[in-house]
């Protein structure tokens, strides 16, 4: 994670890892839109949820977005 913060959130839903736009915090009751485009309810995850699988469309973007910030001159 650079100084600029997370590029995404991650947080389980419908058993898959989403992620989740920045810059606000995800917390348990928000309904929150994913970078993949459902919208969810958040819950407090439980330890066995971070198990499931990566949403693949999520963790493309996710990659994209990591690359172009590093790619960008300071």
């Amino acid at each position: 994670m650079s100084s600029l913060g997370p590029v995404v959130y991650w947080r389980p839903h419908g058993g898959r890892r989403h992620a989740l736009w920045p810059p606000e915090l995800p917390r348990a009751g928000q309904t929150r839109e994913t970078v993949c485009g459902d919208t969810v309810t958040l819950a407090d995850p439980s330890e066995v949820d971070w198990l499931d699988p990566t949403c693949e469309f999520c963790m493309g973007k996710a990659r994209e977005l990591r690359d172009a910030r590093e790619r960008r001159p300071e």
